[in-house]
């Protein structure tokens, strides 16, 4: 990963500084946030496999590397938010840049919460250290790993690029996630005498954990039509409030 930039607020410059060099330098702040926030959904899609791979093949000794994965993540949240802030409180910017940077905490949120849910993936892991031997649990677990972080890398391809109408589509790819958890849930259910208790609730866990996952990465690309044409694709999203995760 690349050293974090050092940023210097213009501010704190002692010479005088002209509305050419202000607007350069807010105009390197936001391609900074903006590259930042690419490099955190990237840190968060391999984390997001290596606790698939994690679970599923049942390498325990790849849970402690998914926790420790979290650490440069929630790095990079604190600088972004901090930065963020301080430039809407500085530059007092309007139209399309106003809407970035009230977006870019959104989907900063969206992201440092995707991330601590991959941990939350293999803390149900370890809570069971093994897998059930069950190939039909691990099918679907697998297909459940892969389409969920698959979503998630689409959505941070469609910030990166400004995709509006990308944005929009991901609530519809996220359903073939919601059938997999579907199928997966009745198949824990199935299963729940031969797996036991424990086993089917950590499952369960590990189930809602990867939805929510595929729910962020929806809203990542709601955020950035929003940005694009100042509307979100579905209004009521506008003020959602997350529940419990």
């Amino acid at each position: 990963m690349a050293a974090e930039p050092t940023h210097v607020p213009i501010e704190a410059r002692k010479e005088p500084v002209s509305v050419e060099e202000a607007r350069h330098h807010f105009t390197d702040t936001l391609a900074e946030i903006r590259h930042g926030i690419a490099d955190m959904g990237a840190l968060i899609v391999e984390n997001a496999r290596r606790a698939g791979l994690a679970i599923t093949e049942n390498r325990t000794d790849l849970v402690p590397v998914v926790i420790a994965g979290d650490e440069p993540i929630n790095s990079c949240y604190a600088r972004l938010e901090k930065l963020t802030f301080e430039t809407m409180a500085r530059q007092q910017p309007v139209a399309g840049d106003l809407r970035f940077l009230v977006s870019a905490t959104r989907i900063l949120y969206e992201l440092e919460r995707s991330g601590d849910l991959v941990v939350n993936l293999v803390n149900a892991y370890d809570r069971i250290h093994v897998f059930p031997d069950s190939p039909a649990l691990r099918n679907l677990l697998e297909q459940l790993v892969e389409e969920s972080t698959a979503l998630f890398a689409k959505a941070m391809d469609v910030f990166d690029a400004m995709d509006a109408v990308a944005g929009e589509k991901l609530d519809e790819e996220d359903d073939v996630v919601d059938e997999i958890v579907s199928e997966f849930y009745q198949q824990i259910g199935r299963e729940s005498d031969q797996i036991g208790l424990e086993a089917g609730i950590a499952l369960t866990r590990m189930g809602r954990f990867l939805e929510r996952i595929a729910d962020h990465a929806v809203n990542v690309g709601e955020h950035t039509t929003y940005i694009v044409t100042s509307e979100f694709p579905h209004a009521e999203n506008a003020s959602q409030i997350d529940g419990p995760e």
